[in-house]
């Protein structure tokens, strides 16, 4: 790109200076952005003593390398989310982001090197100087005019810059540009293999098309409840067993003990969540949406953005309802705890709003075996508050509420439609103070006391943050667990762990009054409890012997601990442990198909003037029904996606019954009333758009099975549970 220099016209400058982070994003996100955006794909999922973070076949991925791309899309979260940083299961959701975009990122170019895919220089320059205009969006924006017309004449000034800025500017741009031509060539690559057949254009005009009114009787396989019937002997589960065995196929797999070592946020965690938000109580004071310092504030510390919207009293927690209630314009709260989190509330306005608010107490006693009893006994309840009895005590004592145990019976702010209609009478018609009941529900009797009635709404700023571990509390549960592992490893224990005797993995968590856990059986595609799909420990434990821990990582809630406690080989599933739960309901289920299908033969003969509906009165225990234009791609919702009678369909003509049908449910039995057949013309005229979907759905398709098997062949070592993440 050598041209003559010039000086860089200031308004250049400053356009491509503001420009250059936006394009350093998409630098770092670009050819995975070409695969999911373009392609209809969706691919989503602290340093540590001398740990490789990752591999993909051999090829490392650094933990600067995922840090920085983590620090860029966690930027571009706030900036999207006025300045809020993203919480736990945004932040995860982030983090899982980045690792597979680095990983997709690898294989893709370890694929593209395979296959022997390149970009000459010559193709980026021949792009940038011959074809502006066919320029990705994201490097065009750069030259539009106030009009949002892409500037030719600017776009030149900038080609023919050389400072530093600028020169870096078109450094990323080739980059960029280099990384979108090696997708846009393994994407036609990969595509050109794939194909529309005529077949499949036919096949999918007759899913979509030939439709039928049907009448249908159903012999439900529930139905068959007689235990005689489907009686299994040991002979006919073993003879299943052998004549299905590939249904009981295992692939290798691994069983852990566990512990999880909780980060749980601590009173230390708290009381300083607390503190913070006692030193904005003032700020919050001297801050005012006029001049925007509320609105600044609010946005800038709360975990929720400042919104001027009236609010409901059904929306709000009691703490926020209690001062709000009393509250006068513009004051502002005392540090509020609410089940929600702590929170500072400044009420800017109310209103009187059109619903009724109820705020009522109520105990419950549940019928029982005696409806008289318990009528009594709510009598009595009612008495002893009528004589001073304190309300919430009296609901904390007695009532059948489970949920009196935590509120006192209080069931916060309601209006109409929320309760059952008896209850909800009850409360709308009574005045504030009253005590009433017992009041009969289906649930029970109730005593009801209720303490206001309002139409009040309220617009208020609150700044409300929610108690999180602190690194602190995550880095003791991290040590603990760590601590765990080489006591085993050691053999001997800090605690006092007994009397000489080897030290286990039970006994250690024992006197550390922890319950062990156990997993399932987990294959190498397996879920891990508490840590998801986590390569690592699975092949950890496929690989590793029973006894080996692996740990401390970092799991939902904590830092897990795990021991290999079994190896089950691949093969087939022993007969004798999954006879009973797996083998013997399989055989019964198919004795209950045979049964149904040498009933529907037996119905066959006895239908009346070639009418399926006759049946009705003979066998009255099956279902009878009927169903309209249905087709393959709009099923009925009375029978759901039932092929084999689809296909039973396809071949009828009006007026005509089916043989038995056997489909998931049961038995059809299956009579045409009407059918919209194949049309020649209509075929014809849809050909090419029914074409046009089915490449457009078998590239989509072809992609993400190509690029999960890609994924699934790598070799892909994960140490990231190994870093402070």
């Amino acid at each position: 790109m050598d041209k003559p220099k010039k000086q860089a016209p200031k308004g250049v400058m400053n356009k491509l200076r503001d420009k250059m982070p936006l394009i350093i994003i998409f630098l770092i996100v670009a050819f995975l952005g070409t695969i999911i955006f373009e392609w209809g794909m969706n691919y989503l999922g602290l340093r540590t003593q001398k740990v490789v973070f990752a591999k993909v076949n051999g090829e490392e991925i650094s933990y600067e390398e995922y840090n920085k791309m983590l620090e860029q899309q966690l930027d571009a979260f706030k900036k999207q989310n006025n300045g809020k940083d993203p919480d736990d299961v945004n932040l995860a959701n982030i983090k899982e982001q980045v690792w597979n975009s680095l990983v997709q990122q690898v294989l893709m170019k370890q694929e593209m090197k395979k296959l022997g895919i390149t970009v000459s220089d010559n193709e980026i320059i021949d792009w940038i100087y011959n074809n502006p205009e066919t320029l990705p969006e994201e490097i065009k924006r750069n030259f539009m005019d106030s009009t949002g017309v892409f500037n030719y004449d600017l776009y030149q000034q900038a080609l023919s810059m050389k400072t530093q800025e600028v020169t870096q500017f078109w450094s990323q741009v080739e980059a960029y540009l280099r990384e979108v031509l090696l997708a846009e060539k393994l994407q036609q690559k990969l595509l050109s293999t794939v194909n529309v057949t005529e077949g499949e254009v036919l096949q999918k005009y007759r899913d979509d098309y030939v439709t039928a009114d049907i009448n249908y009787v159903l012999l439900d396989i529930n139905s068959v409840t007689d235990t005689n019937l489907i009686k299994v002997t040991d002979d006919e589960m073993r003879k299943y067993y052998d004549e299905h065995k590939e249904e009981f196929k295992q692939e290798a797999a691994v069983r852990f003990k566990y512990l999880i070592f909780p980060d749980t946020p601590t009173p230390e965690d708290s009381a300083l969540i607390y503190k913070q938000l006692q030193s904005l109580v003032k700020l919050m004071k001297n801050s005012s949406v006029e001049d925007s310092s509320l609105i600044k504030l609010v946005n800038e510390e709360s975990a929720f953005p400042f919104t001027d919207q009236f609010q409901k009293p059904n929306a709000l927690q009691s703490g926020a309802l209690n001062f709000l209630f009393s509250a006068k314009k513009d004051s502002t709260s005392d540090v509020i705890k609410d089940s929600d989190g702590y929170k500072v509330i400044k009420l800017l306005d109310t209103r009187e709003g059109e619903d009724t608010y109820i705020n009522a107490s109520h105990i419950l006693v549940n019928f029982g075996t005696d409806t008289a009893a318990a009528k009594k006994k709510a009598q009595e309840i009612l008495e002893r508050l009528k004589k001073g009895d304190k309300f919430e005590d009296v609901a904390y004592q007695v009532s059948d509420d489970q949920s009196a145990k935590t509120n006192k019976g209080n069931l916060g702010w309601f209006t109409k439609g929320v309760m059952v209609k008896e209850f909800e009478d009850a409360c709308f018609n009574a005045k504030v103070g009253d005590l009433i009941g017992p009041i009969k529900t289906q649930y029970g009797f109730h005593i009801i006391k209720i303490h206001d009635k309002s139409k009040k709404e309220f617009k208020f700023a609150q700044i409300i943050r929610t108690v999180t571990p602190s690194p602190r509390t995550k880095d003791i549960a991290r040590k603990r667990a760590a601590d765990f592992v080489k006591q085993l490893e050691q053999g001997s224990s800090i605690l006092s762990c007994g009397r000489g005797g080897k030290i286990t993995f039970d006994s250690l968590a024992k006197s550390m009054n922890m319950n062990v856990n156990v997993t399932p059986e987990i294959t190498e595609d397996g879920n891990v409890p508490g840590i998801g799909q986590n390569k690592t420990l699975i092949n950890f434990g496929l690989e590793n012997k029973v006894g080996k821990l692996f740990g401390p990582v970092k799991v939902q809630g904590g830092f897990g601990v795990y021991q290999i406690v079994q190896k089950i080989p691949a093969g087939y599933k022993n007969f004798d442990s999954i006879k009973v739960n797996f083998v013997k309901p399989l055989v019964e289920r198919q004795k209950k198909y045979d049964y149904l299908i040498s009933k529907a033969n037996e119905m066959m003969g006895k239908i009346v003037n070639g009418d399926l509906m006759s049946l009705k009165t003979q066998y009255p225990q099956y279902i009878y029904d009927s169903a309209d234009s249905m087709s393959v791609s709009k099923p009925s919702n009375k029978i759901g996606i039932e092929y084999p009678v689809f296909n039973a369909i396809y071949n009828m003509k009006v007026g005509e019954i089916s043989k038995p049908i056997k489909a998931t449910r049961g038995i059809y039995i299956v009579q045409i009333r009407n059918m919209k057949g194949f049309d020649e013309n209509e075929y014809l005229a849809k050909q090419s758009e029914i074409r046009k979907q089915l490449m457009t759905n078998k590239q989509q398709t072809f992609v993400q099975e190509w690029l999960a098997e890609v994924k699934n062949k790598a070799k892909i070592e994960d140490n990231r549970d190994r870093f402070f993440l």
